[in-house]
């Protein structure tokens, strides 16, 4: 519903109200059904709109050919893809072979295999920047944090606030008036600390007489908020309270508000009136940012970060990263001009470089795209369903040779998608930072050579060469730096992102110390079948097994007795975010010991269980049936 323009309600829809056609909660089937003169422009839109988006799915993976097939050329360098920008319909209905029409500019790309000289690649940086040309940025190593975060994550923000006006460069240290007034965590180095602790250091360090308020955005729906560090009542941040406080402060507002921006969930989204008080006290509402990338490695992702001040040019930055080459940084040097600055091309062209690259799931994609494209049809029904099933048949192998068979033969053997697969191919390898990979002059036999070990080492069946091949798969496989576990599902990129963002709500435990880990290991030759019998599965009755020790125990009175709760966990209940490592005691450690004979377990967890049971209440409530 939000794609349906202004402009195109007022050609085909005008019968209906827009805000109520866009926002409201009917469904269309049933704005459809009361104003069936409208249907027609809803199909038009459904087709013109929701076609271009959508993932039809069968069986394992289905892919939509026109989505898939100019991805490579319509990605963004932020990563956003500009799905109306497609060329296909003109390529594709014209049955045209010759080269395909780029669908954006991607002229102000850099690439580390192009040895562009200084000039050259600030020229470019500069197209890339757009109207924030004059963006002044210092890098400060954030090595500091790998033990400062040992001790406490206020702790880091502490240094961090100390080592800002401490730097030479600030202004106005020993007043009132903080050097800088915004902090924007993109890595989520403050994800376990609420806003009240930050409240507490703010004060603590600045005093009550800097700053007077808090912005953050709230973690629950992502709205505006303010806090007031003298009474801690938490406010939306609209714009009646936003007129309000222009009242009370004027242009001296941007001093009285600390904003605490967190970049890692809500990735884009603006802090509200920067524009307006900009315009109306002529001084940008972010005095200084402070990014904390530290090991973000990908630019565009600190580019969005900076972007949180829509004031670029008149905001100032400090970019807070670790593993800085010693050459490029020298301490609090100062602020430049962040297109002169070396750790900006460095971070600029290898995201460049990984822009390009994609990775090996999408490439695949592209080869089952391209043999839709060839048959004429929407969507594809793989053959090869669940990859984990076929390699326990041990059949995997036969039906990837018939997967690459079918491939090469159907995609290489059409003009049309030959061709484009063969452009693909080249405009990645052109980006390549390897010479050998991009100075290649490919032919229609290693385009099908190619073809056929993407599909090999999609599945996980392809072996190392030992030549260019095994560098065009690491190439085309982007951030993986061997050539083995490349190929991921959407799931587990998605997974490898929370864990990269160090999500809050991340569900992944600490290891515990090899004191309190409990290690159970089973030999079998075909755990396929163990597993289809569950009464023979040893790993899965040894994980249902209760441990005859209580995690939780509470003790209360009832009509005169003491009674009490035990709760025991199973063995695999203590594979969660739940256990304190220290339950995993001794006592633990030998009840886990019997687990390998689970009837004689399960008898001694009644018993060891009745006689805790009767030692602590007398067998008041307890059933010895």
């Amino acid at each position: 519903r939000k794609f349906i323009t202004f402009e195109y309600w007022r050609e085909y829809l005008t019968e209906l109200d827009y805000d109520e056609l866009v926002y409201g909660h009917n469904r269309l089937s049933e704005i459809a059904e009361n104003y069936p003169s409208a249907s027609l422009g809803l199909i038009r839109f459904l087709y013109i709109i929701i076609l271009k988006r959508m993932e039809i799915r069968d069986r394992s993976r289905s892919v939509n050919s026109v989505d898939i097939i100019f991805n490579f050329d319509c990605i963004g360098f932020t990563g956003t893809p500009f799905l109306d920008n497609y060329p296909t319909s003109d390529y594709i209905r014209h049955q045209r072979e010759d080269d395909i029409p780029p669908s954006i500019d991607r002229s102000f790309y850099a690439y580390t295999s192009e040895e562009l000289s200084q000039d050259e690649f600030e020229n470019r940086f500069s197209q890339f920047q757009g109207q924030n040309s004059d963006v002044k940025v210092e890098y400060v190593s954030s090595d500091f944090m790998q033990e400062s975060l040992k001790i406490g994550e206020m702790e880091t923000l502490k240094e961090i606030f100390t080592r800002e006006q401490e730097n030479p460069k600030a202004e106005s240290r020993k007043t009132t008036k903080a050097p800088f007034n915004a902090i924007v965590d993109l890595c989520g180095i403050f994800k376990l600390s609420t806003i009240e602790d930050v409240r507490s250091l703010v004060l603590e360090h600045f005093g009550p007489g800097c700053f007077h308020y808090i912005y953050h955005i709230d973690q629950s729906d992502g709205s505006d908020r303010m806090l007031c560090i003298k009474s801690k009542n938490d406010v939306t941040f609209d714009e009646e309270f936003y007129r309000d406080l222009c009242k009370r402060y004027g242009a001296d507002l941007r001093h009285k508000i600390f904003f605490f921006v967190d970049n890692r969930n809500y990735i884009g989204k603006d802090v509200p009136y920067q524009l307006i008080y900009q315009r109306h006290f002529k001084l940008p509402l972010f005095v200084k940012s402070v990014v904390i990338a530290h090991d973000v490695e990908d630019f565009s992702k600190i580019w969005q970060a900076m972007g949180r001040s829509r004031t670029m040019n008149d905001t100032t930055f400090s970019i807070y990263k670790s593993n800085i080459p010693a050459d490029m940084i020298k301490g609090n040097n100062g602020l430049g001009d962040i297109k002169t600055l070396p750790l900006t091309r460095l971070l600029y062209t290898k995201n460049c470089d990984c822009k390009m690259a994609g990775n090996l799931s999408s490439i695949y994609q592209t080869l089952i795209a391209l043999y839709n494209l060839s048959q004429d049809s929407f969507y594809y029904s793989d053959d090869i369903v669940n990859s984990f099933i076929e390699k326990m048949e041990m059949t995997i192998q036969t039906k990837v040779k018939m997967l690459e068979d079918k491939i090469a033969r159907v995609v290489l053997g059409t003009p049309v998608p030959a061709r484009i697969l063969e452009h693909i191919f080249l405009d990645k390898f052109r980006g390549s930072p390897n010479k050998a990979v991009a100075t290649v002059e490919l032919s229609h036999d290693m385009v099908n050579a190619l073809a056929r070990q993407i599909v090999k080492q999609k599945f996980e069946q392809r072996h190392p060469s030992g030549d260019v091949y095994d560098e065009f798969i690491r190439f085309l496989s982007g951030e993986q730096d061997s050539l083995m576990e490349i190929s991921y599902t959407k799931q587990q990129q998605k997974q490898k992102q929370k864990q990269k963002a160090k999500s809050q709500d991340n569900d992944t435990m600490d290891v515990f110390d090899k004191k309190n880990q409990l290690t159970f290991a089973f030999k079998t030759d075909n755990y396929l079948d163990m597993s289809k019998n569950p009464n023979k599965d040893e790993a899965r009755l040894t994980l249902s097994l209760p441990i005859s020790v209580p995690i939780f125990e509470m003790q209360y009175y009832a009509e005169g007795c003491r009674k009490s709760i035990q709760v025991y966990p199973t063995i695999q209940f203590l594979y969660s975010h739940h256990i304190m490592g220290n339950y995993i005691s001794e006592e633990v450690h030998r009840v886990g010991k019997g687990a390998a004979d689970p009837q004689k377990f399960c008898a001694d967890f009644v018993s060891t269980v009745f006689s805790r049971a009767a030692s602590k209440d007398g067998m008041n409530g307890v059933d010895p049936d």
